[in-house]
């Protein structure tokens, strides 16, 4: 029988209230909606990057649609675990997994059964599939530029998590030629100011001749 309700879309958007990142002090917090929306952003590119520039048999909207669901055990109860924590031990890491399965489930389960399916494989993600796995180095990309905005606000909290985060992304790049190719092209106008972000755009130019 058919659901006449779900809390699956409110699940969702308690997304805005779980902070990343918990026992570390923040220059700025992040939370993980902003994290989620970051991600897919990159996840995106990267798939775009794949198809139109590598000729890759890629979906960058299916790379996208991972990037979206890809904390829902943190949505659905967990919240965000600590690496330290996370991968303390091998018997600690299993049992932490073994708890984001159980909580996937039950995060599908909210779902009217017809819909169910359609969202399985976005949120019981396949770590082989290729969307998966850009979608992770999405996930990677900005959690090193996490670190880097924090460590250029003079907050050393960070620099142990930028070492991880530098060993991490320099596997990507060796391992998919987007990312290595993304990395080339966004990642340092993605570390800019303002002003140096736009200043190629044309409002620029005229902003400037109107008050000379």
């Amino acid at each position: 029988m058919a659901k006449d309700h779900s809390a699956f879309i409110g699940l969702m958007q308690r997304a805005r209230n779980v902070k990343r990142w918990p026992l570390m002090a923040q220059f700025q917090e992040e939370m993980l909606s902003t994290h989620i929306y970051e991600a897919s952003v990159v996840a995106h590119m990267l798939g775009t990057i794949a198809a139109d520039i590598f000729g890759e048999e890629i979906n960058p909207d299916r790379v996208a649609s991972m990037a979206i669901f890809h904390e829902g055990s943190e949505i659905a109860g967990m919240s965000d675990i600590p690496s330290p924590v996370k991968y303390h031990d091998p018997e600690t890491t299993a049992a932490i997994k073994k708890l984001e399965k159980r909580f996937e489930g039950m995060l599908i389960k909210t779902l009217p059964e017809t819909l169910q399916q359609r969202y399985v494989p976005l949120i019981e993600q396949d770590k082989q599939d290729m969307h998966v796995r850009l979608a992770k180095a999405a996930d990677v990309l900005c959690a090193y530029l996490k670190c880097d905005y924090e460590l250029s606000k003079s907050n050393s909290e960070f620099a142990n998590a930028m070492q991880e985060m530098e060993v991490q992304l320099k596997s990507y790049r060796e391992q998919y030629q987007c990312v290595d190719y993304f990395c080339q092209i966004f990642l340092e106008d993605a570390k800019g100011t303002l002003d140096e972000q736009t200043k190629d755009m044309d409002w620029v130019a005229r902003s400037n001749d109107v008050h000379l």
